[in-house]
């Protein structure tokens, strides 16, 4: 260093306090390890808050909720056993007509839907079809899909009232009186040819 430098830097140094002695370098490193200790605790922490988290999900997944949970049942689109020569559903016009009843329904509203039926003047005729019923038909008009028929249970296939109507113009009316009696899920309307039953099936 140009030694006037060096003489001038000596004097303004020479005025200031001086300064306590310590270990600077010690200070900085203690203070070095603090932070590393903090931040492997926090690193711990958010690890163990992950896993917790983590493992409350996957016991919520493998084990839920215990609950009687009653099957699933067959729509009764897809429950519409009839036979093949007949339309179903039909949506204006129809010979036929299948009610299918609620899963919940009352011994007393399926024999108030079966008096409605029958004092109907669109009716002509009025038959029950019990679930095991239905599933004996189901069985037959499925019989070359047996992993659809081997997994279904009377208890998924409703109950429904089987009937024919007088003239064929008064299904859209019929319907709609039906569908607000208590206890009816659906009414879906079947049109057969002249001659044909739609309760036979192949």
């Amino acid at each position: 260093m140009d030694q006037n430098l060096r003489v001038l830097f000596d004097r303004a140094v020479a005025d200031e306090p001086e300064l306590p002695l310590v270990d600077l370098a010690g200070d900085a490193i203690a203070a070095g390890a603090g932070l590393r200790r903090r931040r492997q605790r926090l690193v711990a922490t958010g690890v163990a808050t992950v896993i917790a988290v983590a493992t409350v999900g996957a016991v919520n997944v493998v084990t839920p909720p215990q609950r009687s949970v009653p099957p699933p049942t067959v729509s009764a689109g897809f429950g519409l056993v009839v036979n093949r020569a007949c339309q179903a559903p039909a949506e204006e016009t129809a010979t036929d007509a299948a009610v299918y009843l609620d899963n919940e329904i009352t011994d007393q509203q399926r024999s108030a839907v079966n008096r409605a039926l029958d004092a109907d003047p669109a009716v002509g005729t009025v038959v029950f079809q019990s679930r095991e019923e239905a599933l004996e038909k189901f069985k037959k008009l499925y019989a070359d899909e047996p992993e659809l028929v081997d997994n279904i249970k009377p208890s998924q296939l409703p109950e429904s009232f089987r009937i024919t109507l007088v003239v064929r113009s008064q299904y859209a009316e019929l319907a709609e009186r039906v569908k607000r009696t208590p206890g009816v899920d659906e009414v879906l309307g079947i049109d057969c040819p002249a001659g044909t039953s739609a309760s036979a099936v192949d």
